[in-house]
């Protein structure tokens, strides 16, 4: 009797009886031998699993007298940022079927918007023929020697899509520090600071101010970012970066926005990229554009002198990795500028170490300054990965979705030390080429070791392989204790809560965008029959090549 088998039998037993038109014959019994042999691990191993190896099919075997229990994972492993596709995931013995979810669609936020299109904008320009750089201009060399109290002209870009010379607004500017890494301008347009013991709520920054901002860049964050991703161009010869606070950055906010998305500051390559050196919208230097202090919101948004320091310092450091990033990328070696989710990582990333310099020094206010907001973003990615992209592209980009690319490079750093970060810095190569060629590994690999550590690496009665780890941050912990004092911004002790089967009595429905992908565990009693899933598209046929799909599963019990 030659017979035909369905798809992901489970092997063993099975009761067999022919039927021809009305009649059956008696039940005997074949036992069905798998062409692939079962995922047979161990506690604490795992595998990623390209399922057209397996022809969609995933057998693990009878359970041992103490149970099992696996995490699967399905995921999309490409280097190809953007790429979307849909799976299903089916047991042998469907009981419970769970929908896809949904990812509403919604307008990204106006900052993101606005700092999507400058990265945007920048690739363009990285791509365009480099001339020769001209010997600075004699009002840019005597620049070098700034001096507090002196005032330069700047053009700034006044529009969130600014590209036209009138998109650029003409600002006159005071030196109000000057250190040896920078020199902060306030717009003169800026409110005055309040005269000595009478502070009110019209108060702009003070001297002391300034000092406090300039001296955090020269001292602690200039040193942070250097050390890690190399150094920027200097374009005017002269030695630093110039932090511009103006009330134009103010008015890119609109004040229906100011409770849910502000513009801080900005770096745009126009201003060091040698084809504008002789354009009149670059100030041919090297420029951070900040929020100027608005006490009052005379121009949208009222922001504090207090809250302008606390604001703008995180900025400063983000801006500085993309200055660096577009100096070592394009102008020093020739290359394109840096994918948006790799350079956006690796300012989040600049963010955290200056979070765990600060924690080193003992000032836990700065730390939690600095930490917070990666810490937030990927809690948003980690409820619901799969409705996010980890490797986004323009265009989306997401606070989750920028979590998302910082906890991988933060697990690159944990894995590969603090050298690999140089390395994806100080290069040509971009995107998941860079990533391999500074590991030295598949990024494919990385993708799924990553996604794993983000659920395994501290979890409770576990002890994840060192693969699968993250070293600096214990997640649980800390998201326990954020959920413990700011229950209305992280609402669970973790935030990842896969759902649970006994066996192969699942089907479930998603979606494999790049990077991401779903968490689910599946448990089986002492003694349990072994049980068999299939990975296919929605309809169940093979998946596709394009998301590069995994299963990846890992034994915890």
């Amino acid at each position: 009797l030659s017979v035909e088998v369905p798809p992901c039998l489970v092997p063993g037993p099975v009761p067999i009886r022919v039927l021809v038109n009305s009649a059956s014959s008696n039940l005997i019994t074949g036992t069905y031998e798998a062409s692939s042999a079962p995922v047979q691990l161990a506690v604490g191993q795992y595998a990623s699993i390209d399922p057209a190896l397996l022809a969609g099919c995933a057998t693990f075997p009878d359970a041992d007298a103490a149970g099992a229990e696996y995490l699967l994972v399905p995921q999309s492993v490409t280097g190809v940022p953007g790429v979307y596709g849909e799976y299903r995931l089916v047991g042998d013995s469907v009981v419970t079927m769970v929908p896809a979810p949904s990812r509403q669609p919604s307008d990204l936020p106006l900052a993101l918007r606005f700092h999507t299109f400058l990265r945007g904008r920048e690739a363009e320009i990285a791509r365009l023929p480099k001339p020769p750089m001209a010997e600075a201009p004699a009002a840019i060399v005597a620049a070098a020697q700034i001096k507090i109290g002196d005032k330069r002209d700047f053009r700034v870009c006044d529009k969130v899509t600014c590209s036209k010379i009138e998109d650029f607004a003409p600002v006159t500017a005071e030196a109000k520090y000057v250190g040896t890494h920078a020199a902060i301008y306030q717009d003169l347009a800026t409110p005055a600071p309040c005269a000595e013991g009478n502070q009110t709520v019209g108060c702009g920054l003070s001297a002391a101010d300034f000092t406090t901002l300039g001296m955090l860049f020269d001292q602690e964050l200039y040193a942070v970012a250097s050390r890690a991703f190399g150094v920027e161009s200097d374009v005017d010869r002269n030695g630093r970066v110039i932090i511009l606070m103006t009330p134009i950055v103010n008015a890119l906010t609109p004040t229906e926005q100011c409770d849910t998305s502000i513009i801080i500051g900005f770096f745009f390559a126009l201003d060091i990229d040698p084809a504008f050196q002789g354009d009149a919208r670059s100030n041919r230097g090297e420029v951070f554009y900040t929020l100027a202090a608005d006490p009052s919101g005379e121009v949208t948004c009222a922001h504090s002198a207090d809250r302008i320091l606390r604001l703008v310092m995180v900025t400063l450091i983000h801006e500085l990795q993309h200055m660096i990033s577009y100096n070592q990328h394009v102008l020093v070696r020739g290359g394109n500028m840096e994918n948006l989710w790799l350079n956006e990582a690796m300012s989040h990333l600049a963010e955290e170490l200056a979070a765990l310099h600060f924690e080193g020094l003992g000032d836990q206010e700065r730390f939690s300054q600095f930490a917070i907001g990666n810490l937030f973003d990927a809690y948003g990615f980690l409820k619901a990965p799969s409705t996010h992209f980890t490797l986004f592209n323009e265009g989306t980009g997401t606070l989750a979705e920028r979590g998302a690319v910082w906890l991988f490079v933060r697990w690159l750093v944990d894995q590969f030390g603090e050298g690999v970060i140089r390395r994806l810095s100080e290069t040509a190569f971009t995107g998941a080429d860079n990533v391999g060629a500074a590991t030295g590994e598949p990024f494919a690999r990385l993708m799924a070791e990553a996604f794993l550590a983000h659920y395994v690496s501290d979890l409770p009665n576990f002890a994840a392989p060192p693969r699968l780890q993250h070293l600096t941050w214990r997640f649980r912990t800390t998201y326990g204790s954020l959920n413990q004092q700011l229950p209305e911004r992280f609402d669970l002790p973790f935030p990842i809560v896969p759902p649970q089967f006994n066996g192969g009595t699942f089907l479930v429905l998603g979606a494999l965008r790049s990077g991401s992908g779903d968490y689910y565990r599946v448990v089986q009693s002492p003694g349990q029959r072994g049980f068999t899933i299939r990975m296919g598209d929605i309809a169940g046929a093979p998946l596709g090549d394009a998301t590069v799909p995994r299963l990846n599963v890992v034994r915890i019990r």
